[in-house]
């Protein structure tokens, strides 16, 4: 029976970069995934300046291509409307390659990947035994599960399908203009944003609440002039409710760390990726070490509950007559401390 350290499940951001630290550290690990990459990722790809310098912090002198942003445009019901310039650039990734770069940078200092499913764990005096779809065993003594949302590592440590809400996406042709556009209304359900992101290739629109359904997308898609072209889906996952294993860790979206405000879920992937190699490295608690991410997630939960309130909504609508003042708390939330 194979033998390692740490079995990572799931070879996005939050896994691949975690295999990386671990890697580095001269902890024996395997990455796993069912996916052949480069694979594509419905996700509107964007790294904030608390991001893309996190990444630049752990993998340092990654080199990776993407579409430099500044320009914000916000409407509210479609009445009301500003834009600005962000301090610092946001960065539009492509994450077909974004996250293939980062895969291939751990691959390239000695890390072990797999294409393979995860099928179950098993606990035992000595550790763990994971059996993968294929049917083959591997021994660990830590588990880690990157599998995004519909994680089936979180499954069967919670016994619960719950996977999230759902977002719906469409690529489309570029706009001549090169800005993030979101759109926010009382009419949408709880968590419920339109987006358009723009990447070096095509511009990714998107929208997803508590209550998503085709017809509620094609119908924002009809107001906004927009051409329906292939649409897919994905969930988010934002609960951090399941029993802690100080063996079988969840990171990123299959721990449900992304924001509760934007869904933005890759900076939570890379935070929770360092704690997990942290927690291993040093043989310490998972849930000690991501203690103050968890305490994170408490504060979004309060702050999201009270953003998507309508009387909240009204409000920003009536702030976009002031773009300076939206500009300064757009500027001051994306801050690197």
């Amino acid at each position: 029976m194979k033998k390692v350290d740490a079995l990572i499940i799931g070879a996005g951001p939050a896994g691949s970069v975690c295999g990386y630290l671990l890697q580095k550290a001269g902890v024996s690990c395997l990455l796993v995934d069912h996916a052949t990459f480069p694979r594509d990722k419905l996700c509107g790809g964007g790294l904030t300046p608390k991001c893309w310098k996190l990444l630049d912090e752990l993998i340092p002198g990654i080199k990776y291509d993407y579409n430099s942003i500044r320009r914000i445009k916000l409407t509210v019901e479609n009445i009301h409307s500003c834009a600005f310039d962000s301090a610092m650039e946001l960065r539009l990734v492509k994450r077909k390659d974004f996250d293939n770069t980062l895969l291939e940078t751990y691959k390239t200092i000695g890390g072990g990947f797999q294409r393979d499913g995860f099928l179950r764990y098993e606990e035992t005096d000595n550790g763990l035994i994971v059996t993968l779809k294929s049917g083959e065993q591997i021994a660990c003594r830590y588990l880690v599960g990157a599998d995004g949302s519909t994680s089936a590592v979180r499954r069967q440590l919670t016994g619960l399908r719950d996977n999230g809400i759902l977002v719906l996406e469409q690529y489309v042709e570029k706009s001549p203009e090169n800005a993030i556009e979101v759109t926010l209304s009382k009419q949408y359900d709880v968590y419920g944003y339109f987006y358009r992101f723009p990447n070096n290739e095509f511009d990714a629109i998107g929208y997803g609440d508590l209550s998503t359904t085709i017809d509620k997308f094609r119908s924002i898609l009809k107001k906004k002039c927009i051409q329906e072209t292939k649409l897919r889906g994905c969930y988010i996952y934002l609960k951090n409710d399941y029993p802690l294993n100080d063996r079988i860790i969840l990171i990123g979206d299959a721990g449900g760390f992304a924001n509760r405000t934007t869904c933005e879920g890759i900076q939570a992937a890379f935070i929770t990726a360092r704690n997990a190699a942290e927690a291993i490295i040093s043989d310490r608690p998972f849930r000690e070490v991501n203690a103050p991410m968890f305490k994170k997630m408490e504060r979004d939960n309060r702050f999201a509950n009270f953003f998507f309130k309508k009387s909240t909504i009204g409000l920003l609508g009536q702030l976009c007559h002031f773009p300076r003042i939206i500009k300064w708390c757009f500027d001051r939330a994306l801050r690197p401390s």
